[in-house]
């Protein structure tokens, strides 16, 4: 299985490099890749964040696992105490993804590779599901890890934990466990210790149906992109031929008319908006509120011309039948 899914992505002598934090997951991800003719490719990397005292533990372990099976292994660390005195607004989970994904950034661009494979299961989906439901979300955020998105890989996201647990155990494979998991202080540890349980309750394999409703969301958007790209392509060669372009020149944009915006279900518009945003905001539609893509539409069907709304990144201009974004 593991074999097939790195052909899929991988070709013979490119690099496969692995985000391992020594937990339960990424070392099953680990032990599977050592088990593949993909084994001598492998470069494993750890983030040490320093701030529980098995972190010592857990980078000693990895390296001298890799010096043993003669893969390249790669570590880093952080003074987040530091940091924070530099950026108190900032949460200490935001400030470590953020240097964590500084250090995959600097590793692939050491390996020149463009791709990272990162351990997420199904049990993290379906967290990540619940965590995103409670916050509102659109389908994006519902949908939340797929298996290749931009840089990164998801080999594991059919699983779920106790079975990567269970063959860990049975193969008597040494990992760690990271024992902030258990304290319900965080939001995501209270949704996996006393949410999801409670669910397993009412049907034991409630885990398997939301994963089912998941891929129906995913083939939904899908769906609906594809729509999305159709209609914005279709009005940008229609602007592209029109008077309109060639009075204003707006080749450096991409627009569409009004008209044939609101000829658009309201389900439609909503998600042209949501799409704009998402590609205007790095691939992200977190602060894209319900009352945001309202207010959106209001603009576009203002009557005032020449006028401008921003949202973080995204920009429309409206340009008499027009909107520029």
């Amino acid at each position: 299985m593991m074999q097939k899914f790195l052909e899929k992505y991988y070709t013979k002598d490119e690099p496969i490099i692995i985000w391992c934090s020594a937990w339960p997951d990424s070392m099953y991800l680990l032990y599977k890749i050592l088990d593949t003719e993909y084994k001598k490719n492998l470069v494993v990397c750890y983030f040490n964040h320093k701030t529980r005292a098995e972190t010592e533990d857990e980078e000693n372990f990895l390296e001298e696992l890799c010096k043993k099976e003669k893969i390249a292994f790669e570590t880093a660390s952080c003074d987040f105490e530091k940091i924070q005195k530099l950026y108190p607004s900032k949460s200490f989970e935001e400030l470590a993804r953020e240097k964590r994904y500084q250090f995959f950034d600097a590793i692939l661009n050491i390996y020149k590779s463009n791709k990272v494979l990162l351990a997420h299961h199904l049990d993290d989906k379906l967290e990540t599901f619940f965590f995103n439901l409670l916050r509102w979300s659109k389908l994006t955020g519902l949908i939340n890890m797929t298996e290749h998105s931009g840089a990164i890989l998801r080999p594991l996201l059919h699983l779920e934990k106790q079975k990567i647990i269970d063959y860990l155990e049975e193969k008597k494979l040494k990992y760690f466990i990271d024992s902030s998991n258990f304290e319900n202080i965080y939001t995501r540890n209270y949704i996996r210790n006393d949410i999801i349980p409670k669910f397993e309750k009412v049907n034991s394999n409630f885990k398997q149906n939301i994963k089912n409703t998941l891929n129906y969301f995913e083939e939904l958007k899908d769906f609906i992109d594809s729509e999305i790209d159709e209609f914005l392509k279709e009005q940008w060669i229609k602007i592209f031929n029109s008077w309109e372009y060639k009075i204003n020149t707006l080749q450096i944009y991409w627009y569409f008319y009004i008209e044939d915006f609101n000829k658009k279900t309201k389900l439609m518009q909503k998600e042209i908006i949501r799409h704009i945003f998402y590609i205007s905001n790095n691939n992200s539609t977190i602060w894209l509120s319900e009352a945001n893509i309202d207010d959106i539409i209001k603009f576009i069907n203002w009557k005032n011309n020449k006028t401008i709304k921003e949202i973080r990144k995204l920009k429309m201009r409206k340009e008499n039948k027009i909107i520029i974004y």
